[in-house]
């Protein structure tokens, strides 16, 4: 064989490990959000900051972390959401007659 053709070879095997893994990223979790969808989830921002998804987790995943860690789990089920509360909202308070807007 060629330098050239062994050179177009080696490149070839490393754009498609690349593009193999970047799709295996992007996909890494369908699984996690068709589960989560049976309780409001539309999409990866239901437990994430990054609508990506990876790290950087909203109150709901970071409860989820601290379940897995709590229940001694190798993973988080997303059915633990279940039990999942919402944080109460902070009432505003009542306006009083010649309060400003």
């Amino acid at each position: 064989m060629s330098r050239k053709v062994i050179k177009i070879s080696i490149a070839l095997i490393l754009f498609a490990g690349l593009l193999g893994s970047s799709i295996n990223r992007t996909q890494a979790y369908p699984a996690f959000l068709r589960q989560a969808a049976k309780y409001g989830a539309k999409n990866c921002l239901f437990c994430h900051k990054n609508a990506e998804g990876g790290e950087g987790w909203n109150e709901r995943g970071q409860w989820l972390i601290a379940e897995k860690e709590r229940r001694k789990a190798e993973s988080i089920d997303p059915a633990w959401l279940s039990e999942y509360k919402e944080p109460e909202k902070a009432e505003k308070p009542e306006k009083k007659e010649g309060d400003k807007p």
